[in-house]
């Protein structure tokens, strides 16, 4: 029987970076994943390396500051493995706070009218305003890249099947089993998302939390009044994310747009609400009035995974062999490099770089 060094419990970009960080330090690892690598979270998600927001847990500062710092390598080498780009974007974030919130991070400038106006000419919203020294990624050309570096690494997959049970032996994770087969490894790691809980005999207590998104992208130009006439190619109608407390619009460089997102607690729930996405894209149009003549192109819904505490779940069980990566709610996309990089020296066995303690499995007893 084939046996791997860790098994990783779901194929999303948590599991698929610390596939990847594991394949460099030698570690043999299997995915096995329900449905299809990174189509679940990650294919939802809008991809704000949002590490300026002033709603992210104090807790969580330092490692979301780390991992903030580490995208450009981490694409960077990406890029290198699997010869995709996630459409790294480095514009910045125009950010709009509710009442008197305001970013802390450093770079950030407040912005008038004036400078709002140079930045984005066709942002007719007016308020305090903040210019974010924030990133973007495409999570779906993120995610596609990962699993191509992940297979060329040599990662192994087996995908469409849900782990049933992690397997104990000796009072120490096995292996995993699911509907089909039996899987050994001396390590399991569990990376099911919003699905984790349902890991038995030991699960993580992940809830789904439903958001909603949809995409914009340009209409057909109009057909050229003479023959041999080409339209000019346009760019992205706006160069920067855009946050409001009602909506945020993340540009893509091919000119799409996406809209997001609602919290929703609604169980397993990825219904699209017709009525939800008309209120998304109002008030995407009341902030920038040009997108209300691009074509929707389409809509979907995730479900992100949200914790008891609002704190990822990160490290060792109290079941030798068995660690959790999960939990990230709307931060996943940010916080994929770092939680690969701690989760791998954990397992490794070294000094992790941050300490894990306040994001304990055990501290949900």
């Amino acid at each position: 029987m084939k046996t791997w060094d860790v098994i990783i419990i779901g194929g999303g970009v948590i599991g698929l970076s610390l596939a990847w960080r594991l394949r460099h330090v030698g570690v043999t690892v299997l995915v096995v994943e329900k449905g299809e690598p990174a189509r679940e979270a990650t294919h939802a998600a809008g991809g704000m390396i949002a590490h300026c927001d002033p709603h992210n847990p104090p807790e969580l500062a330092g490692m979301i500051a780390a991992s903030a710092r580490m995208y450009p390598e981490f694409v960077r080498e990406l890029r290198d493995d699997a010869f995709e780009s996630p459409d790294l974007r480095d514009a910045g974030t125009i950010a709009f706070f509710a009442g008197d919130e305001s970013p802390k991070c450093a770079g950030v400038r407040a912005l008038d009218e004036g400078k709002l106006s140079r930045l984005e000419p066709l942002i007719t919203l007016r308020g305090p305003a903040y210019f974010l020294p924030e990133c973007s990624v495409d999570p779906r050309k993120l995610g596609s890249a990962l699993e191509k570096t992940a297979r060329h690494r040599g990662v192994d997959f087996v995908t469409g099947s849900p782990v049933t049970e992690v397997a104990v032996l000796g009072g120490r994770a096995t292996g995993v089993r699911t509907a089909k087969s039996f899987y050994a490894a001396g390590a399991v790691v569990n990376c099911a998302g919003a699905w984790a809980a349902q890991m038995k005999p030991f699960g993580a207590p992940t809830r789904p939390v439903k958001g909603q998104m949809l995409c914009v992208v340009p209409a057909p130009p109009a057909p050229a009044k003479e023959a041999g006439v080409e339209h000019p190619k346009s760019g992205p109608l706006i160069q920067h994310t855009i946050r409001t407390p009602e909506i945020y619009i993340i540009p893509r460089s091919d000119g799409r747009i996406v809209l997001g997102a609602t919290v929703e607690e609604a169980g397993f729930d990825k219904r699209v609400d017709s009525a939800t996405v008309h209120n998304l894209h109002q008030a995407a149009c009341k902030v920038v009035p040009e997108i209300a003549h691009m074509r929707i192109h389409d809509a979907w819904a995730g479900l992100r995974p949200g914790s008891p505490d609002g704190l990822p779940i990160l490290g060792a069980t109290s079941l030798s062999g068995y660690y959790v990566a999960t939990g990230h709610y709307r931060d996943g996309i940010l916080l994929a490099p770092i939680t690969a990089q701690v989760i791998t020296q954990l397992i490794s066995g070294l000094p992790t770089s941050f300490d894990l303690a306040p994001f304990s499995p055990l501290r949900f007893g």
